[in-house]
């Protein structure tokens, strides 16, 4: 069995916001549920940001915490990117300004899900997921390391990437032999092997963000 949500809308993050891919894909999300916002609305109002890891006279680079903020800017090649507690920030603000009734939405992020159990508690269930990995589902590298204000080492895996699931396929033997997003760089209804998501998932800290609409 397979399974697509239909009717996603899709956003490309290419021209316009180069490192904005959590951005991106949250507006996706909040567009899909009726939410009407722009990325630059999201980014500009709502996207907490901090700074950009540097060198400092010490030999050791400092910036801001991804968990927390987003380092530098996504409207540059050179910003960074954020991870779900930093997304669900910006996410809880833009619900709240933006949606008629914000009470109705549960915003939720969770961490070391098995992706079986992603798809049946949400994609089943016709509810895109937020879902951190990798460019094109390449395999991940340890990059940069940079220490916060509050003395947290963070080790940057490149090349750090988040998108959007949608669905997934199955092979012949019923097992998910592939997952469909709405991935800001890749395009509209982009397939990568389960091989591969399951890596690029795994190297990004399991991490996911998801909006529920409850019932009214």
């Amino acid at each position: 069995m397979s399974h697509l949500i239909a009717d996603v809308p899709f956003i490309s993050q290419l021209e316009k916001y180069p490192t904005g891919c959590e951005s991106v894909s949250a507006v996706m999300l909040l567009n899909c549920l009726g939410i009407r916002i722009t990325p630059e609305a999201f980014i500009d109002r709502h996207l907490p940001k901090g700074k950009a890891p540097l060198q400092g006279e010490d030999g050791i680079f400092y910036g801001c915490d991804p968990w927390q903020a987003f380092p530098g800017d996504p409207y540059s090649r050179d910003g960074w990117g954020c991870f779900a507690p930093a997304l669900k920030t910006a996410v809880l603000s833009a619900v709240k300004e933006c949606a008629e009734k914000p009470e109705r939405f549960n915003v939720s992020d969770q961490y070391h899900l098995p992706l079986p159990q992603v798809v049946h508690q949400y994609i089943d269930r016709d509810i895109p997921v937020v879902f951190w990995a990798t460019i094109g589902m390449a395999e991940g590298r340890n990059t940069l390391r940079w220490q916060t204000p509050e003395g947290r080492q963070i080790q940057w895996v490149s090349p750090m990437h988040c998108t959007l699931l949608i669905g997934y396929e199955t092979g012949p033997d019923g097992e998910i032999s592939a997952y469909v997003f709405n991935d800001p760089t890749s395009g509209a209804l982009s397939r990568f092997d389960a091989k591969s998501v399951e890596a690029a998932y795994q190297v990004q800290h399991e991490q996911i963000l998801t909006i529920e609409a409850l019932p009214e």
